[in-house]
């Protein structure tokens, strides 16, 4: 069994990226000798800081003692970090003492100079980077990327997407109700979640279409700073008996909600952050998983815009017209016949798509390839 590190950068201080690491590792495990392996930066006094800024000094972290615990590795799975002379030489001292060992570095956003080095104090490490990265090819064989691109800083890439477990998402249950239509929002509110949209939706249903004859209903749960404003539009627009919020939910509590539930949204204002790419989101990837049909602003990067049970709206500030979102749940429950069929379809979608086993499958490929013939 081919021995293998996964190493990150204090990478355990974000819940999120967390939460990554556990579902990669557990994939990994399946078929490798796993060992998670963290560079930690080091406590430093104000003058280390400051030397540290410099374009050609380094942050100090502790890689001799990550190197002491590497014991014979077929490879390396990375989460980036800024890349200074002390990254380049880890990576360089690693290939000289295991040369057949494949070094895999995923960029979890790219382009991302915009990104990590937009604001003013973060230039000393943007130079850094200017220095030190177009030097990774000497060490790095791939880069994982989560875009189109066939190559990054010189670098071939392994091309793939958002994962999720899916089998560890419980199944949605229940039937449809006849003329009721529920859709449900987990998130924490933000301004790209830009849900007024769908409350303008429901107020100029309720006020203006004469021909209604569907009761909508809209669930938004979890908390955030957009949530205030959806609060005060539902009760602008008179929409207490249509909108209901919940506070953060999890475990039973929140698969019972979604039992109730026919649709899920995802992000309705992205545009509102300059963004008019295909979405990535791990929301839509727990919807595929719970088996529900999407409704989003944005397209969906694994979904052809073909796919029956995704409604695209535009992404911009139009209002979300409800009769549009009913004809696509009417043409939905049409093709399935019943939401336990629907939903199975949905879920088997998941699992071929964006399942762990299927978005590491480039990984696995790679590390199992024969080094010689690279």
């Amino acid at each position: 069994m081919k021995k293998g590190y996964y190493i990150h950068f204090e990478g355990r201080e974000s819940i999120g990226v967390s939460k990554k690491i556990d579902m990669q590792m557990e994939e990994l495990n399946k078929k490798y000798d796993m060992r998670e392996l963290e560079v930690i930066t080091p406590d430093r006094s104000l003058l280390e800081r400051v030397i540290g800024l410099f374009p050609t000094m380094s942050i100090r972290r502790n890689y001799e003692q990550a190197l002491e615990q590497l014991e014979q590795p077929d490879f390396l799975y990375v989460r980036r970090s800024v890349a200074d002379r002390a990254y380049l030489h880890f990576w360089k001292k690693i290939k000289e003492r295991y040369p057949h060992c494949k070094i895999i570095i995923e960029i979890f956003t790219y382009p991302y100079d915009k990104c990590d080095f937009g604001k003013w104090n973060a230039w000393p490490f943007y130079l850094k980077e200017l220095i030190y990265r177009p030097r990774l090819k000497r060490y790095v064989d791939r880069f994982v990327t989560y875009t189109e691109d066939r190559e990054i800083f010189g670098i071939p890439t392994l091309r793939t997407t958002n994962g999720i477990h899916v089998e560890s998402v419980r199944q949605v249950a229940g039937q449809f109700t006849e003329k009721r239509l529920r859709m449900i929002a987990v998130a924490f509110m933000q301004r790209q979640h830009g849900y007024e949209r769908i409350i303008e939706g429901l107020r100029q249903y309720y006020d203006t279409d004469a021909s209604r004859d569907y009761q909508v209903e809209l669930n938004l749960v979890g908390d955030g700073p957009e949530k205030p404003l959806y609060q005060k539009l539902v009760r602008k627009y008179h929409l207490e008996e249509q909108v209901h919020f919940y506070p953060t939910l999890t475990g039973q509590e929140l698969d019972d909600l979604y039992d109730e539930n026919d649709l899920g949204l995802v992000g309705f204002g992205m545009y509102k952050v300059g963004y008019f790419g295909k979405m990535m989101s791990l929301k839509s990837r727990e919807y595929l998983a719970k088996g529900m049909p999407l409704l989003t602003g944005s397209a969906i990067d694994v979904l052809d815009d073909d796919y029956p049970y995704a409604k695209v709206f535009p992404n911009d500030g139009s209002t979300v017209d409800m009769m549009e979102v009913i004809r696509f749940f009417e043409q939905t429950k049409g093709m399935a016949g019943d939401k336990g069929r629907m939903s199975d379809q949905i879920r088997e979608f998941a699992f071929t798509h964006v399942s762990m086993e299927a978005v590491m499958r480039p990984v696995t490929a790679f590390i199992e390839k024969d080094t010689t013939v690279l």
